[in-house]
C-alpha cells in the first residue's frame, strides 16, 4: 500500500500530517468547548456542539484546500490503486462528517474522492470480506498469541 516512486511517498507523507493534524484540531475542539471541566451549568447549557463545529470548519476548509490540491485524480496517485493515505483520508473524512456533516460539500473534489473510494471495488476490502481475513496471524489474529502460551486446565 506504500507507493514506489519517492514523489507519490512524499505526497502520501504531505497527506498524512495534515490528516493528523485536522484530527487534533477537531478532538481538541471537541473536548475544549464541548466537554470542558470548567462547564459547570447542571442544565447542559454551556454544552455547545454547534460553537465547535463552526470552529473547526474554518480550519477544515484550509485543510480541504490543501489535501485537494494532493489528490492527483480519484486518489492520492491517479486513477489507480489506492495507497494507505487514501484510506487515511476517507477514514478522516468519515470522521469529520459525522462531526460536521456540512464540512465536505457535494461536488466538490473530497466528496467526489470519497464517492470514489466508497465504490471502487477494493481487492483489500474484498480479503477483509473473505474467509481467509478470519485466519492466520493478520490484523487482528483470531485468537491473541497469549493465549497459546497458557497452560490448559
Amino acid at each position: 500500500l506504500l507507493p514506489d516512486d519517492p514523489a507519490m511517498l512524499a505526497r502520501s507523507e504531505a497527506v498524512e500530517k495534515l490528516c493528523f493534524s485536522v484530527m487534533n484540531s477537531m478532538i481538541y475542539l471537541i473536548n475544549k468547548i464541548c466537554f470542558a471541566p470548567n462547564n459547570t451549568s447542571p442544565d447542559g447549557s454551556d454544552f455547545d456542539p454547534e460553537y465547535a463545529r463552526s470552529r473547526f470548519l474554518a480550519k477544515f476548509e484550509q485543510f480541504a484546500g490543501k489535501v485537494e490540491e494532493l489528490v492527483a485524480g480519484p486518489f492520492i496517485m491517479g486513477d489507480t490503486l489506492p495507497i494507505h493515505a487514501d484510506y487515511l483520508i476517507y477514514a478522516c473524512l468519515a470522521d469529520i462528517k459525522n462531526f460536521a456533516p456540512q464540512a465536505v460539500r457535494e461536488g466538490s473534489k473530497l466528496s467526489d474522492f470519497m464517492h470514489k473510494f466508497w465504490s471502487y471495488r477494493s481487492p483489500i476490502r474484498r480479503w477483509f470480506k473473505s474467509n481467509d481475513s478470519k485466519e492466520g496471524e493478520y490484523i487482528r489474529p483470531p485468537v491473541p498469541h497469549i493465549m497459546e502460551l497458557l497452560p490448559e486446565d
